[in-house]
């Protein structure tokens, strides 16, 4: 992939191992409301997603919706599973980043989560451009990759997007721009494959030999 000349990663299941805490979080939300707790698989397979379509999807009452989601941002900061980087993403962003890539981030995360996040890991330095469920539409739509294009001004053949979930491969796809699966998120492998990417990795350590 040495024409690509920019790199957009999704964050949870990605860069970082936050689906156990997304999962329990969920699930103190359903008990703090006294709602059915959804299945690990069913709150797996709304990470992605912007969080009022994920809280919608899960417990399809939308009357609640604002509701449960503040009660999932109330929750979630407090909730104790630990959530790391996975090995080696900091040492290969930063060879990604020292071999002239641009790099950028993609999440349906909000701007709060986000902007924290990258705080606490000290690798906003590495990220020319960033986009959060708080500034476009929800995955699948191609609306964070294209915006994060116009604003660095890189073409979307030049670009390449890399995700965990069938959200993420399928808003690149949306936006017509290349993809790479890992395998050590949310989504299954059987999942991502009808989608397409270009490979499916299962250590982030083999982007550096793909780029």
């Amino acid at each position: 992939m040495n024409n690509k000349q920019l790199i957009i990663f999704d964050w949870d299941g990605t860069l970082m191992d936050t689906v156990p805490k997304i999962v329990n979080t969920v699930k103190l939300v359903a008990d703090c409301h006294q709602l059915t707790r959804p299945t690990d698989d069913a709150i797996r397979q709304i990470i992605g997603l912007s969080l009022d379509v994920a809280i919608n999807e899960l417990f399809e009452k939308p009357s609640m919706t604002l509701t449960l989601s503040q009660s999932y941002k109330d929750i979630y900061v407090n909730e104790e599973t630990p959530s790391t980087l996975f090995p080696h993403v900091r040492e290969c962003l930063t060879a990604l980043h020292e071999k002239g890539y641009t790099l950028a981030v993609a999440t349906g995360k909000s701007r709060k989560g986000l902007n924290r996040l990258m705080a606490e890991t000290e690798l906003a330095h590495l990220f020319k451009a960033t986009r959060t469920a708080c500034e476009c539409a929800s995955k699948p739509s191609p609306e964070m990759i294209l915006e994060i294009c116009d604003e660095l001004n890189i073409a979307s053949d030049k670009t390449v997007m890399v995700g965990d979930t069938t959200m993420d491969l399928a808003m690149a796809n949306n936006a017509k721009v290349a993809s790479v699966g890992v395998s050590f998120g949310a989504h299954p492998v059987s999942q991502l494959k009808p989608l397409k990417p270009i490979i499916i990795i299962d250590q982030f350590e083999q982007l550096i030999d793909l780029f």
